[in-house]
């Protein structure tokens, strides 16, 4: 399936129009941003829980009169892309029938709904002077949707109509009437729908008060002008997207991972093609749709994959439908990334769909450090945080017998990969460009709301995501019940046994952990989608999130940094031996000499273990002499048809062949006791023993990864 069109290169200027002033144009384009931000303050000030008010899930999107995205607002950018998706499904299916005053409501990502069922979309027209001139949306996470489960994600769901009250759009308001019979069909479905209702109404305040400002934006511009700037801003971004495209080398890049349910994989493999200004991103082999609640849709893969693509090429772009236009994703029908009914989607946004976008964006990693001429080969890294999710949410009875509930928003805040220039970041999140997933709630807030104790909120310690620049700490946090006797808990996380991946050598990093630590003293390691776990007074909860994946080898860390690392106490000594091969005195000082004898015997030692290449080199050096050198991927490089380690010299592969064919491979089993069999695969520099890449995958299984840029086959 293609959800984004391929479109002409063109700019206002090439069109034969007169080319629009910049200036001019800005103020256009900062005014509707101001717009939105506007709007969503209105959210802000009206709508009341706290996954409103203070984790910050919602945004404002306006469209124009076709649902392209013009501009976003609020702090969840994964909901543009959605959002136009689902205003375009609203066009399609009420045509000529719109009218001013019209509000929709939409939900069912079957039937033009957002990223999954409890992100509602609210869709208001904006008319002027009669004519339709744009759409604007707001989305919110609501706090529950009905189901089998408080909350709506329902881990043990086996088809959307046990997830929650589904709806393709429906209006909520009609020319301005409310429509008090679609409002009681929600509100009779739902838990806590004197919270929901207010959320709801937050939204439409919102639509409300963005409309009537663009409108005031055409009164005083004019509505010729509005509608020039408009695809002027889009043209002006596809051309500039489509510009850093033509950046990338040409050709086919793979990757390959999984998502987790319990003891069973499902593979999500992606091939990136880059052909000059577009790049095709196709889910080909894809698992079949399964009865778990986390199937997923190309758009919704679509909205979170260009948000991951823009931090990296686009972070001064006007985020609108310029950035969609020149990539295309082909995702098979009846698959786990292109699902039908009845297959569940309550958390069709997360499991598949964010490890599907960072699939993606693993193979545009790829692309990118082939690639000598683009600017953001700076910004390379391991994967990215957005596919290591660990929610959970905890409800209880009042007093009267209704239900309330906690999500608990700390769960999106994995430890974030090392990049090539720098250590991740704890806590997550992107240090370039836009970004903007929703906001940590201040704790005093979240306790005189809720009959809960937060007793710990920091960065996870350890030393997951090894690497010259190491990999940031997921959040760790307890909490117990306070007040009340029993809370229930619902898991939704993933990556329990498969790790992010790191790049160029850098280790992967640590899995997520649920922990119920009982009040008798036992220990319960609660499964990451399951429902139903109840906490009592004096047990408490504990979430260890995930960090991310380091970069570079990690025994050539600068030890001094280890040492700083052991200080602060981020991890152990033993670990500072063990893991970067750093020998440190009593007084935590690095002892030299020791440090260079253990990195130079461990790196010995990994040849010895590692099984032999599969098309060995012999100790053959790249040739000495005039032909170009490229990078191939970070720390191996292309001379003609050979590939070398760049460090050593010495030759890997001759194209076509896979670069690590002249690679020792060492591998080694993640979970040695009783866990499933993901392997480490540690590619090595034949010569000297150096971590050349650290491959995630399944025991017996192929490459996970391939990198093919059109020189490299050509040259052959």
């Amino acid at each position: 399936m293609t959800t984004t069109a391929d479109a002409p290169t063109t700019a206002a200027h090439g069109s034969g129009r007169p080319a629009p002033d910049p200036i001019d144009l800005e103020v256009v384009r900062s005014r509707l941003e101001a717009i939105g931000e506007q709007a969503a303050l209105a959210v802000d000030h009206t709508a009341i829980s706290p996954t409103i008010t203070e984790s910050k899930d919602f945004s404002v999107t306006i469209m124009d009169p076709q649902g392209d995205l013009i501009v976003g607002a609020g702090m969840v950018l994964f909901h543009f892309g959605a959002a136009s998706y689902s205003v375009k499904a609203t066009i399609a299916r009420f045509g000529d029938t719109v009218a001013p005053g019209d509000v929709f409501f939409a939900n069912d990502p079957h039937h033009g709904g957002g990223l999954h069922p409890q992100d509602v979309m609210i869709q208001q027209p904006i008319f002027h002077e009669g004519d339709l001139i744009g759409w604007v949306g707001l989305s919110a996470h609501m706090m529950d949707m009905g189901g089998m489960v408080v909350g709506s994600f329902a881990p043990q769901a086996t088809e959307c109509y046990q997830e929650g009250i589904r709806c393709p759009a429906v209006r909520l308001f009609r020319k301005g009437e409310e429509m008090t019979d679609v409002w009681d069909i929600l509100i009779n479905n739902i838990r806590m729908s004197d919270i929901v209702e207010m959320d709801l109404r937050g939204l439409v305040a919102g639509c409300h008060s963005a409309q009537e400002q663009v409108v005031g934006l055409v009164d005083s511009i004019g509505r010729e002008r509005f509608v020039e700037s408009l695809r002027a801003i889009r043209e002006l971004t596809e051309a500039e997207m489509r510009r850093r495209i033509l950046a990338l080398e040409d050709g086919v890049y793979k990757s390959t991972s999984w998502t987790e349910y319990g003891d069973e994989f499902y593979e999500i493999p992606c091939t990136l093609t880059v052909d000059g200004d577009r790049m095709i991103l196709d889910f080909e082999g894809a698992s079949p749709q399964t009865d778990h609640y986390f199937n997923s849709k190309p758009y919704i893969i679509a909205a979170e994959f260009l948000v991951m693509l823009a931090h990296r090429i686009a972070r001064d772009l006007p985020f609108n439908e310029g950035i969609f236009a020149p990539v295309e994703l082909r995702c098979p029908e009846g698959t786990i990334v292109n699902a039908n009914p009845p297959a569940p989607i309550a958390a069709a946004h997360m499991h598949v769909g964010l490890n599907a976008a960072d699939v993606a964006m693993q193979a545009f990693n790829l692309a990118l450090g082939a690639s000598p001429d683009s600017p953001a080969r700076r910004y390379l890294a391991g994967a990215g945080f957005e596919s290591a999710l660990g929610n959970n949410l905890w409800s209880w009875q009042l007093p009267d017998g209704s239900t309330d509930a906690f999500l608990a928003f700390d769960g999106n805040w994995v430890g974030g990969s090392a990049g090539r220039e720098r250590d991740g970041m704890d806590l997550g999140r992107n240090p370039v460009g836009i970004d903007a997933e929703g906001s940590i709630a201040d704790i005093e807030i979240l306790e005189s709301w809720y009959p809960l104790l937060f007793t710990e909120r920091r960065a996870r310690p350890g030393a997951g995501g090894a690497g010259v620049h190491r990999a940031g700490g997921g959040t760790q946090l307890s909490l117990r019940p306070h007040g009340v006797d029993q809370i229930n808990g619902t898991m939704f996380g993933m990556r329990r046994w498969l790790p992010l991946q790191g790049m160029a050598g850098g280790s992967p990093g640590a899995c997520n952990e649920f922990l119920v630590h009982r009040s008798d003293g036992t220990v319960d390691e609660l499964d990451p989608n399951s429902a139903g776990t109840p906490l009592f007074a004096g047990d408490s909860f504990q979430m260890r999130l995930s960090s991310g994946g380091g970069f570079g080898d990690a025994l050539d860390r600068d030890p001094a940094q280890v040492a700083e690392d052991v200080a602060a106490g981020r991890f152990p000594a033993d670990d500072a031996e063990r893991i970067y091969g750093t020998v440190l005195e009593a007084d935590g000082s690095v002892d030299a000499a020791a440090t260079a004898t253990r990195r130079h015997d461990m790196r010995q030692e990994r040849l010895t273990r590692a099984k032999p290449a599969q098309r060995p080199q012999g100790e053959r050096q790249a040739p000495a002499g005039e032909a170009e050198v490229f990078p191939l991927y970070p720390g191996v490089v292309q001379q003609g048809n050979l590939a070398y380690a760049e460090d050593s010299g010495q030759v890997l592969a001759e194209a076509p062949h896979h670069w690590t064919d002249g690679c020792p491979v060492l591998e080694e089993r993640r979970w040695p006791e009783g866990g499933p069999d993901v392997v480490f695969r540690t590619y090595l520099d034949p010569l000297t023993g150096r971590a050349l890449h650290v491959e995630v995958a399944l025991a017996d299984g192929p490459r996970s990864f391939a990198v093919n840029p059109r020189r490299w086959t050509d040259v052959a």
